[in-house]
């Protein structure tokens, strides 16, 4: 009787395990869509910069407006508190965002 239930016990682990394993796949297959999805909007908004670069090199507006950029962090710092998003996290990433930004603007000015 002890080599059934031992044997039923590993059968039910067994199982258990390979439904972790299923539910970590699905979860590592959102985070997979929800990376690619943020890499193209990314990529969305570096167009975007560009056209801004080329408005800017048009009417002799210099890149750096640290004024606007300082308007577009306190609006995502709000925003990241509402979705438990720390700030230094938030600030982090606009900061890496916007000097993105700002390399592709020069490049712009350069051409």
């Amino acid at each position: 009787m002890k080599v059934v239930n031992l044997t039923l016990l590993l059968i039910a682990l067994n199982f258990a395990a390979s439904a972790q394993q299923d539910s970590l796949k699905m979860f590592r297959k959102q985070i997979d869509s929800l990376d690619f999805q943020l890499i193209r909007l990314l990529g969305a908004r570096m167009e975007v910069v560009n056209s801004i670069g080329i408005y800017k090199s048009i009417h002799h507006i210099p890149p750096l407006q640290p004024k606007r950029f300082e308007e577009i962090l306190q609006r995502n710092i709000a925003l990241g508190r509402e979705v438990k998003l720390s700030e230094s996290f938030i600030r982090d990433l606009m900061e890496a965002i916007h000097n993105e930004s700002l390399s592709k603007e020069n490049a712009v000015l350069k051409k």
